[in-house]
């Protein structure tokens, strides 16, 4: 589902005007986005937990020239879907 369409179901649920449902989504995201920089997991009953992860460095190798190369530590976002997210699917 794209942006777009999220924001009419949006509206249409909340019975709010798509700008109105625009702002939140947006807003949303922002909040989300800035919290989990700042280190802090979001949970949304419901739905699920953001928060970041650490990825270890590890040894790859290029497979065109067999150059072994030594990739960084890094960070990634996760997802983890709430129980009852996951009934949902199911059903």
């Amino acid at each position: 589902m794209k942006k777009e369409i999220l924001l009419e179901k949006v509206s249409e649920k909340s019975k709010v005007k798509p700008p109105i449902a625009k702002k939140v989504i947006r807003s949303l995201i922002q909040a989300i986005g800035e919290s989990i920089q700042s280190g802090d997991k979001v949970t949304l009953t419901g739905l699920g937990t953001f928060r970041i992860k650490t990825r270890k460095s590890k040894v790859a190798r290029n497979l065109q020239t067999g150059e072994v190369l030594q990739l960084p530590t890094g960070k990634k976002i996760s997802f983890k879907p709430s129980l009852s997210f996951k009934r949902l699917l199911k059903t």
